[in-house]
């Protein structure tokens, strides 16, 4: 971690947008309510959502879900 002017401080990436890589590690990752490419006969070409980098749920950019494989923070 480090920190930028003593004020943000740097931390573990929570999400990133689905790519050929998160594609191979979760190859069974669900992409129902993200947001899809899709072709003229309305097929799914490709996912442009946010994903969890630890266990490839969808998410928001923040990583706003319950992930399994996250520790709870402590929020005290």
């Amino acid at each position: 971690m480090g920190e930028i002017r003593n004020r943000w401080q740097l931390g573990e990436l929570v999400a990133v947008m689905w790519n050929d890589e998160m594609a191979a590690r979760f190859p069974s990752a669900d992409h129902t309510f993200c947001r899809v490419e899709v072709d003229s006969l309305g097929r799914v070409l490709r996912c442009m959502g946010w994903h969890c980098n630890r266990c490839g749920a969808p998410t928001n950019y923040q990583g706003g879900h319950n992930c399994p494989d996250r520790p709870e923070r402590d929020h005290a």
